[in-house]
């Protein structure tokens, strides 16, 4: 009886990354196999932006993030960034701002992560994932108005079945605010012994630095951080003594900018006023009239400047010596102000303030009359016979206040209340013996020149 010999079944030995044996009771080799598995591990690769900065809440951004693969690759993997807090929710509806694309793969939104799967990419390879894409004309993504440097938490699998893993590293993007340069703060007596200090508030900022100076010596009394709501008061100070005050910094956590010394307000010593001569600008002929604000004041009290001084000099290339009486030519002039009463009220706080006051020049420039006829055309409404009535003489070329004469001689007496070139506001008093009747106005300016206009008068 013939022995036919069979081959029995093989056993397999699987050896993870080299090769598959099959051994045969035989002891021969009869196969050998594919390789394993080689992806690259879990949380590998890079993620990166060329977007490094933005400003504070700005809109219409578009960012772009490239996946880098390991060494090894991936393998049906995926790749997922989380959108900083504060910016533009992820979506994947093409007109939202946070509209995210990619050049491979599957793209799902999960929260603020965008995840990006069934990727398979040899080693170097790359991916890129857009976030605020406009390429469906969409809006682009909205920064945070969180200040600072924020991550975009990076992570990555390299295979179907791997866990999705931190990257080492992940992209962040810094938000800025910009800050302008501190303008010169205003300041209020609102006490002796203390100051309201008002400025332009810097919608950028998160802090300021509001500085008060001696003005004796320019040394730093106090300084006071507080917020940029626009105003901060100081106490604390001494009565009768100069200051002045200056926003030596504002800042935003990161950024901090310093106005010079020179951007400060006004000086103001404590309890006494400053007496400060209004600016002019006139036309030749027009009768020059100074007026003075008061500075210190204790919110609530007002002031009445009861009396005054005035002086004139001439500046710049103006030559005109020094004098009380008003210049009549064309020039720059300084009005400064001296020998001032001032009624306080309430009347109770007169003597809460100082009898001799601070006193601030102000500026007269007198330019060329404009060339216009002198020419009236209408006088209303009508004048009245025993009666002072207030009427308006309309026209062109009303400079400086001129003088009326009525035809009527005493019986009628005509006094300009207001100017403006165009229109003369004149006060109009008719005596009872005055005849009733069309009668004429005599409008005379200083330079003499004139002209009439009839008026009816009841």
């Amino acid at each position: 009886m013939n022995r036919v010999s069979t081959l029995h079944r093989p056993r397999h030995f699987a050896v993870r990354g080299l090769l598959t044996l099959s051994l045969m009771t035989t002891g021969l080799v009869v196969a050998s196999s594919q390789f394993a598995d080689a992806s690259a591990l879990d949380g590998t690769g890079t993620l990166t932006t060329p977007t490094s900065a933005v400003a504070y809440g700005s809109t219409g951004h578009t960012i772009t993030f490239t996946y880098t693969a390991a060494s090894g690759g991936i393998t049906g993997g995926e790749v997922g960034v989380t959108v900083a807090t504060g910016w533009s929710t992820p979506s994947m509806s093409s007109a939202a701002a946070g509209f995210a694309t990619t050049s491979a793969g599957t793209l799902t939104i999960s929260g603020n992560t965008i995840l990006v799967s069934g990727l398979t990419l040899s080693s170097k390879k790359t991916v890129t994932i857009v976030y605020g894409s406009m390429s469906k004309k969409g809006p682009g993504a909205t920064a945070s108005t969180t200040i600072g440097s924020a991550s975009w938490t990076a992570m990555e699998k390299s295979t179907v079945n791997g866990l999705l893993t931190h990257l080492t590293t992940s992209p962040s993007i810094v938000v800025n605010r910009t800050l302008s340069a501190p303008a010169p703060p205003r300041v209020t007596v609102l006490s002796p012994t203390s100051l309201l200090v008002t400025f332009n508030a810097d919608a950028n900022a998160t802090s300021s630095d509001v500085t008060v100076y001696s003005d004796k010596n320019k040394a730093i009394v106090k300084t006071v951080t507080g917020n940029t709501s626009g105003s901060e008061t100081i106490t604390g100070l001494v009565a009768g003594d100069t200051y002045f005050v200056a926003i030596t910094s504002v800042g935003n956590g990161s950024t901090y900018l310093t106005s010079p010394l020179g951007a400060h307000s006004v000086s103001l010593t404590l309890g006494v006023l400053t007496i400060t001569a209004r600016n002019l600008l006139l036309s030749l002929g027009q009768a020059v009239k100074p007026t003075s604000a008061v500075l210190g004041l204790t919110p609530g009290d007002t002031a009445v400047v009861s009396k005054v001084v005035y002086t004139f000099s001439g500046t710049g290339t103006t030559s005109y010596a020094t004098t009380s009486t008003p210049p009549t030519a064309i020039g720059t002039y300084a009005i400064v102000p001296s020998s001032a009463t001032i009624v306080i009220s309430p009347s109770t706080d007169q003597n809460a303030y100082g009898k001799s006051f601070n006193y601030v020049a102000g500026s007269l420039t007198v330019v060329a009359a404009p060339r216009v006829v002198l020419h009236a055309t209408k006088v209303t409404p009508n004048v009245w016979t025993g009666r002072t009535v207030v009427v308006s003489i309309l026209g062109t070329g009303f400079y400086g206040q001129p003088r009326i004469v009525s035809s009527t001689g005493r019986g009628t007496s005509a006094k300009v209340i207001r100017d403006t070139g165009t229109r003369l506001t004149v006060r109009v008093s008719v005596r009872a013996s005055t005849p009733r009747g069309v009668h004429t106005f005599k409008i005379i300016l200083s330079n003499g020149t004139a002209c009439n206009i009839r008026y009816n008068q009841f």
